[in-house]
């Protein structure tokens, strides 16, 4: 049974496709307390939305142990809008950290004056202290470089079926 070129082009591209809408950026960042102990760097996985804002939907990081679920923690949205470099919005984004013995849900936000760490430990003791919040994207292969691969992959496999018709 022989497939047609266009066909298999055709499923080639749908890969791709998939592939590229399912991409996810990553976001670098950095917070640290200017009063307390708290400090903590780490990596945001973040999905473009339709409003043109970014939810972030992983989190890695020094002492970092989850991400909170949008709504389960001091209000929180886990938005990050684009700007010359993405920013926070009043809801911030939440997660769990382990800081020596404590255990810290933590959520970091702008309140338009500043940004801004809400902790709570596991005895209820909470305090909201003034960080200094830094963000930079990391590089994320775009969806042009894919298909640039794709067809370089495409190109890569007819050139072995006409080697492989020709010498039979």
């Amino acid at each position: 049974m022989r497939y047609s070129p266009l066909l298999s082009s055709l499923a080639l591209l749908t890969v791709l496709a998939i592939a590229a809408s399912a991409h996810a950026d990553t976001f670098n960042f950095a917070a640290t307390g200017s009063s307390g102990p708290f400090s903590g760097s780490g990596t945001l996985t973040a999905s473009l939305q339709s409003g043109g804002e970014y939810l972030i939907s992983g989190i890695m990081g020094t002492g970092v142990t989850g991400l909170i679920a949008p709504g389960n923690f001091h209000g929180n949205d886990n938005l990050l809008f684009p700007a010359a470099t993405p920013t926070l919005d009043s809801h911030g984004f939440s997660f769990t950290e382990i800081n020596g013995p404590d255990h810290y849900d933590v959520n970091i936000f702008n309140n338009g004056d500043g940004y801004f760490a809400f902790l709570d430990d596991e005895d209820n003791f909470t305090q909201t202290v003034p960080v200094t919040f830094s963000l930079a994207t990391a590089a994320t292969p775009e969806p042009s470089t894919l298909l640039l691969l794709g067809t370089g992959i495409l190109g890569l496999a007819g050139i072995t079926r006409r080697k492989f018709f020709s010498a039979s």
